[in-house]
């Protein structure tokens, strides 16, 4: 076997192939959408692409964290890098509750259903790459192997739960990946190649409360926690485009005619820079600690308690855009007719990425809109581009010396 038969002639039938299997692949997409995944309970979901995978001749695992794991190793003489897997991600969660209904409704070219881009696509994508690596003639080109890994908790409060474990498993076995590809969402253009991130906190006030008549004076928690809203859209102004803070939740109060007990705001604060990052934290710390203050003032000896929990935090992180990894997807994207663009966001690849992993994020063909509302819809329109995209990435990466430089 010479270097020149990884080119693209061995590769054409096989995309060829999945060209014609777009409705197969949206079939798949749909079926997948229709079962609840909500954030700490992706069992389900993960059951049935188990069986797929499965079906299709993969030794499958799960992890303690329940995160969902195939290995496909090389079959030819050329594996060279046996030590060093390409893994590729895709998280199995949404941001909606069990009770959310998951009713599939089309209009026009637009298939709406809450999930059924975020990540739906991405993981009816991961289907099609546990199939196209299962075909004899892409294992004995394959140079390293390759694991797919379905991860669970990566949104919200799930804090990149599945991909911090699985991460943290390679270390611990020495099987730290060459490079991470993250299949997220729809899309055929962008490189996710900048981590952005994040420190989710919930600020508490609490106090000893009473009658909103007899007990005026009485420090409220729900006028502490306004007044601290107000200074942290402030904040938020003073800080963009760099870094973003918003409230996101709040919360206060027990009944009409008292003075609250308790009150509280979830905050969100986001940006790529780790250093800015840690300055708004600090600067939203103080602000809460004034407002207690302040709203304490008509009775010191009744102060308001003042305390910030973290709920969540992500690793910023980013490859620089002459990576090699980020050249390969670039490649892989003027392939298939787009121009690539680099963005930013927050994945499962900010793990890899703050851990100096190389990493990028990328969708899988068609578009969509309105994430995380129950309003999501997908176009499958010309969803064949960035899947085609997405098999040759990790063909690539797979196959050729394209990460060794």
């Amino acid at each position: 076997m010479t270097t020149t038969d990884s080119g693209k002639d061995w590769l054409t039938p096989l995309l060829a192939t999945w060209r014609g299997r777009r409705a197969w692949v949206f079939d798949q997409q749909i079926a997948i959408a229709r079962i609840a995944a909500p954030t700490g309970n992706e069992s389900d979901r993960a059951a049935m692409l188990q069986q797929d995978w499965r079906d299709v001749g993969h030794t499958v695992t799960q992890d303690r964290a329940g995160n969902v794991i195939a290995r496909v190793a090389p079959t030819g003489e050329r594996h060279r890098f046996e030590g060093s897997p390409l893994v590729c991600l895709a998280h199995l969660d949404t941001v909606f509750s069990a009770e959310q209904p998951l009713c599939v409704r089309q209009d026009g070219p637009r298939t709406y259903c809450p999930g059924i881009s975020d990540n739906g696509r991405g993981l009816a994508a991961m289907s099609v790459l546990a199939r196209f690596l299962r075909h004899p003639d892409v294992r004995a080109r394959l140079q390293r192997p390759v694991e797919l890994v379905l991860t669970v908790g990566e949104e919200g409060e799930g804090n990149l739960r599945g991909a911090t474990q699985w991460f943290d498993d390679a270390a611990v076995r020495g099987g730290t990946p060459v490079a991470a590809v993250v299949i997220d969402g729809p899309g055929d253009r962008t490189i996710v190649h900048h981590a952005v991130g994040s420190r989710r906190w919930r600020i508490t006030f609490t106090g000893v409360g009473g009658h909103s008549w007899a007990n005026a004076g009485t420090p409220n928690p729900v006028h502490a926690a306004g007044a601290c809203i107000a200074a942290i859209a402030r904040l938020a102004d003073a800080h963009r485009p760099f870094g973003t803070v918003a409230v996101t939740r709040m919360h206060g109060g027990e009944h009409l005619t008292g003075v609250p007990t308790q009150a509280w705001i979830d905050i969100d604060l986001r940006s790529l820079d780790p250093d800015r990052l840690g300055t708004m934290s600090g600067e939203v710390e103080r602000l809460a600690r004034r407002a207690a203050r302040d709203a304490s003032h008509t009775s010191p000896t009744q102060a308001l308690h003042c305390a910030i929990t973290v709920i969540g935090e992500r690793p910023a992180g980013r490859i620089e855009s002459r990576h090699p990894l980020v050249t390969a997807a670039e490649s892989a994207t003027r392939a298939v007719g787009r121009e690539p663009q680099s963005a930013s966001a927050s994945t499962d690849a900010n793990v890899p990425l703050a851990r100096g992993i190389p990493a990028i994020a990328i969708g899988a063909g068609g578009t969509g809109r309105a994430m995380h509302t129950a309003d999501e819809w997908y176009d499958d329109t010309g969803s064949e581009f960035g899947l085609e995209r997405a098999i040759r990435l990790v063909a690539a990466l797979a196959t050729t010396d394209v990460l060794v430089r």
